[in-house]
Formats: structure tokens, sequence, C-alpha cells
């Protein structure tokens, strides 16, 4: 409780449209940096029970993930703004990096759990157009191309996308 109520009063930055910070800094008891970089790890509020996929702040911070990254034209969500990680050649104007397997399927299960079935489908079709012939998931994927960059297979995008299938499976049927 307490620190759900600490992630509502010091982590929320209401000024860029309602989206957690990524990181604060503290010293002395008082915030002396903040780092306002959208990020999807931000989705760990939802992943790991703290609020209500109601909850108004959640919620907010969900539209901006999606709207500052989303990878314009291939699809997908990127980790972070200003992704540099595994970048390959091209002009990134417009896109924060490349998309991930893990960000896209912890957004998808965000819209599961709120009934947003429709919207899941999306996020999932997109996953499912980024694996390889041989069904393989990569760790993220060519943001122009929409081939697989970096680890591949990587486990943790499998069983990513194993834990969104059982939950379409309960909330999407």
């Amino acid at each position: 409780m307490e620190i759900r109520e600490a992630i509502r009063n010091y982590l929320f930055d209401r000024e860029r449209g309602g989206v957690f910070y990524r990181s604060v800094r503290i010293d002395d008891g008082k915030i002396t940096e903040v780092d306002r970089t959208v990020d999807a790890s931000i989705m760990g509020v939802f992943l790991f029970n703290v609020f209500d996929v109601y909850e108004p702040m959640l919620e907010s911070s969900v539209k901006v993930i999606v709207d500052r990254l989303w990878v314009k034209p291939i699809g997908g969500i990127a980790r972070y703004e200003g992704d540099y990680y595994q970048r390959v050649p091209g002009d990134y104007s417009g896109i924060p990096g490349n998309p991930w397997i893990i960000t896209t399927l912890w957004v998808t299960q965000y819209y599961m759990a709120k009934g947003d079935c429709y919207r899941a489908r999306e996020f999932i079709s997109w996953v499912n157009r980024v694996r390889t012939s041989t069904n393989l998931l990569p760790e993220q994927v060519d943001p122009f191309r929409g081939l697989p960059v970096s680890v591949t297979p990587l486990v943790w995008s499998h069983a990513e996308y194993l834990r969104t299938y059982i939950m379409r499976k309960r909330q999407c049927a």
C-alpha cells in the first residue's frame, strides 16, 4: 500500500499527458532528478499488479507508451525513446528504436486484461507477422524490413508469447 501511494505521489508526470517517470533520483529524502524518457518498462506497474487496469494513471501511461513508442511504419513497440541498441543502418527520424516482441506483448496483455480484445488482436497480429518462417521469435526486429535483429530465438520472447496466448484463451476466447 505504501509503495503504491509513493508511486502515485512521486513517480507520475502529469505534465506530459500523464505517464510514469522512467526513474527518479533521491538525495536527502528529496527528488533531485527525474528521467522523463518514455520507457515500455513502465508496463511493470501493470504486470506486477501495482494498479488496476482501469486506474487512470495506468491508462494514460499506456496511451503515451503506444503513442510515443509505436514504430512507424513497421509496427511494434520500442523499448524506450532514443534506444540505440542493435540499430541497423537507416534513417531513424521519428523512430524511437527497434520494435521488441516483449514490449509489444506487454501492451497486448494490458489490452486483454481490460477486455479490449480487438486492440489486443492488432498487437498479437504484429508479433505473428514478424516471427520467422520456422515460428521463432527474435528479441527485436529491424524497423524498416521487419526482419529479426539480435538473438533469435529469444526464450523471453517465447515465454511472453505463451503467457499472452494463455491470457487470450481466458480473456478473449
